[in-house]
């Protein structure tokens, strides 16, 4: 054979090994922390327990221990009261290091608009600021005025841009909704407080009506909330949602309806948290709405918690914003929908959420 046609001793060994290469499919490069695509992937862990964690609180603190005071022995009320208060101090912690956390990855995702990140980012700051006092002393009346007009302001802002992304749509409209109601909540009070002082039955009916926009706005949220639920997956979507509505529904009347027959324990404790949140919407004819929207955001925000299957930022966004019910002024409350607001964006600009978000639409269907 002539010398140019004779093949090297080692050319089939190598022409395999790289035949075998060129057929092992690619290794993907690793993940760099710092891109965007790992921007909520880090805190998906912190986000769960924190989602988890607010419900439990909210349940202990709004629920069961204004329920027990006049109903249940001393001694149980004030082991609940400990109890409500470790359980409020750690979700407060919890929130704050979740604010933190979001402030930092916002200013990185370039994806947001300048202005946007910015004016969220300064005001989340102001947001922990303002709440941080409550953790040892009640605000005073200014700075809960203040801690909701500055967080309905990011609730507004994570809106607008959230409005822009077809997977955070509804977060977005949620968070319009609530900043207006977050706005006319602490309206009411003032308006009526000042009103009882000056004898103004104007101002009065102002700001009755203010509270009754609140409900409306809190209702619309929690409607929108539930629609996004129901259309997720079929059991632990709809029937899910399905359920916790009508198990709200269900509590409500339960508490309001009169009987001679004497009442449990537990029945009491129900209707004394509910008759306080109906009392205090201070609106025209829609306190049995106030009441019942109580249990229903806190059995939504379980059913947001459990769909696996959607990117865990938004599902623990739409627990947090149902947790906060439209209140702002509440400390607890306006650092929930800081942060749901904050992660909201995040996953927005995370192409790995958005894919998630599509796998799971399409495996439901």
């Amino acid at each position: 054979m002539p010398p140019t046609l004779q093949t090297p001793p080692n050319a089939s060994d190598a022409t395999s090994s790289e035949r075998a290469a060129a057929a092992r499919p690619a290794r993907s490069a690793p993940t760099n922390p710092a891109s965007p695509n790992a921007t909520v992937a880090w805190a998906s862990g912190a986000l769960l327990l924190t989602g988890a964690l607010a419900v439990v609180a909210k349940i202990a603190g709004v629920v069961v221990l204004p329920g027990m005071r006049g109903v249940a022995v001393q001694s149980s009320v004030d082991t609940m009261d400990v109890v409500s208060s470790a359980l409020g101090y750690t979700l407060a912690g919890m929130l704050v290091a979740l604010v933190c956390g979001g402030s930092f990855e916002l200013a990185r995702a370039t994806k947001i608009g300048t202005f946007a990140r910015g004016l969220i980012v300064a005001m989340s700051g102001l947001v922990v600021a303002l709440a941080s006092p409550a953790v040892v002393q009640r605000l005073h009346t200014v700075a809960t005025l203040s801690l909701a007009s500055v967080t309905s302001l990011v609730a507004f802002t994570a809106g607008v841009v959230a409005l822009r992304n077809p997977r955070t749509r509804a977060l977005g409209t949620i968070f319009l909704l609530f900043s207006l109601s977050g706005m006319l909540r602490p309206l009411a009070w003032g308006l009526v407080g000042l009103a009882g002082e000056r004898a103004s039955l104007t101002m009065y009916q102002v700001g009755r009506g203010c509270g009754t926009g609140a409900v409306v706005t809190h209702m619309l949220g929690t409607l929108i909330a539930a629609a996004w639920l129901a259309t997720r997956s079929r059991f632990r979507g709809r029937m899910l949602a399905n359920a916790a509505v009508i198990l709200a529904f269900a509590m409500t009347y339960l508490a309001a309806r009169e009987t001679e027959a004497p009442e449990t324990e537990l029945l009491a404790i129900l209707r004394t948290s509910l008759v306080q949140t109906a009392s205090a919407s201070l609106s025209y004819g829609m306190s049995a709405i106030a009441a019942f929207l109580l249990p229903a955001s806190l059995l939504l925000a379980i059913v947001a918690l459990l769909q696996t299957k959607q990117p865990v930022a938004l599902t623990v966004a739409f627990a947090l914003a149902l947790i906060s019910q439209g209140a702002f002024d509440v400390p607890m409350q306006a650092l929930a929908i800081t942060a749901a607001a904050q992660w909201t964006l995040l996953a927005m600009v995370d192409d790995r959420a958005m894919w998630t978000a599509i796998i799971g639409k399409e495996r439901s269907v």
